[in-house]
């Protein structure tokens, strides 16, 4: 059964992959107002989260506005029946 990460955990991992700050990323944060991300960055953003497991539609990634957006679609499409895997402090 593969573990799904949790919101921290996800945010970490697309922080690091796009050479961010970790709290840089909120769930509210909209990705180019706020964070900054430019077209080159979404594009990465989108191969980060492929990395994972999980392929947004084209039609799907237009729409996502904000780093929660990005969590849910994730989320939902990631192997059905995955548990969510807690951030561990250390």
């Amino acid at each position: 059964m593969t573990a799904t990460l949790d919101f921290d955990a996800f945010c970490a991992h697309v922080a690091e992959g796009l050479r961010l700050e970790p709290g840089a990323l909120t769930p509210d944060g909209r990705l180019v107002e706020d964070v900054g991300l430019d077209s080159f960055d979404l594009v990465e953003l989108m191969a980060i989260v492929e990395e994972l497991g999980v392929r947004l539609p084209d039609d799907v990634a237009v729409g996502l506005d904000t780093m929660g957006d990005v969590y849910r679609e994730y989320r939902e499409r990631v192997a059905p029946g995955a548990s969510i895997a807690p951030t561990t402090a250390g």
